[in-house]
């Protein structure tokens, strides 16, 4: 047992596609946290240090002033995933204007020196997998590195992940989105520059789709 971690955490199973999804709960005590509004990306981060817990980064957070964990789950070297911050609530993890609408996840190691292991790897996808069909929709997957100044989560852990769209596949998926929900009427490319007429559209056929409701 590592400093500060509770002997004997729990174990949650959470289905998922007809499978079982086995999250590690530690019980963690938080000082008041806001609730998160919106979802609509993962950030990802490496912990920079040894196979560590949730347990023992709530503390190391505390230590410094946060509420407790800033990640939502910590996946941890051979692919266990622990609970971190609740998950419907705003993390401390990438600062201010990302942490409002994302999920946190790290995983334990230091990639700047190491690669990952394939359980961590797998882990993830698996997580990836099961928030978004949580959520209902797909969720941009970016690196701490894509929205900070920062290294995380190193140079060697791989990117992009398999399976995972890049960012101009979410584009696009956003734009096939908005057809099936009769937003827009035709195909267009994401990079365009909307003039006032098409967000115009788009705010009216919104609020048709309201109404059919």
């Amino acid at each position: 047992t590592l400093p500060g971690e509770p002997a004997s955490p729990q174990n949650k199973l959470i289905r998922k596609e007809g499978d079982f999804m086995n999250i590690k709960e530690y019980n963690l005590d938080f000082e008041p946290l806001a609730d998160r509004l919106y979802t609509n990306c993962i950030i990802i981060h490496h912990s920079a240090s040894y196979d560590v817990s949730a347990a023992e980064i709530h503390r190391w957070h505390k230590e410094i002033g946060y509420s407790g964990i800033g990640y939502h789950f910590v996946i941890r070297k051979y692919g266990t995933i622990e609970r971190g911050r609740p998950l419907n609530k705003i993390g401390a993890h990438a600062g201010n204007e990302v942490n409002n609408d994302s999920i946190g996840i790290c995983l334990a190691g230091n990639f700047v020196s190491q690669e990952p292991e394939i359980e961590q790897i797998e882990a993830l996808l698996s997580l990836i997998s099961y928030l978004e069909d949580q959520y209902s929709k797909p969720l941009k997957v970016l690196r701490h590195r894509d929205v900070f100044q920062t290294v995380c989560p190193g140079n060697k852990f791989p990117w992009p992940l398999p399976g995972i769209d890049t960012e101009e596949d979410w584009k696009r998926n956003l734009i096939l989105r908005a057809l099936e929900e009769k937003l827009i009427t035709e195909n267009h490319d994401p990079d365009d520059k909307a003039d006032k007429w098409f967000v115009l559209a788009v705010s009216l056929n919104l609020i048709d789709r309201i109404l059919e409701l």
